[in-house]
């Protein structure tokens, strides 16, 4: 995928968060919801790393559901 697409997408789910919600982004610490939109415009390494996995969910989260779904139909 175009990474300048990818770049937009995350920012604009990070747009949707209330703005004193804080996020932990793997050995980097703990950042608001501003300060990574900007590493992620910044392309920064932890801006980056906030990107890959952003995108990892966004693929994963189907799967997800689809076990949680399975999972509850055959609990009925």
């Amino acid at each position: 995928m175009d990474k300048a697409y990818l770049k937009k997408l995350v920012i604009a789910r990070l747009k949707t968060i209330p703005p004193n919600i804080s996020f932990s982004v793997g050995s980097y610490g703990d950042y608001t919801r501003d300060e990574l939109i900007r590493e992620v415009k910044d392309e920064s390494p932890v801006g980056k790393e906030f990107t890959e996995i952003e995108i990892q969910m966004l693929i994963d989260t189907p799967k997800i559901v689809r076990r949680l779904s399975e999972k509850a139909a055959s609990s009925y």
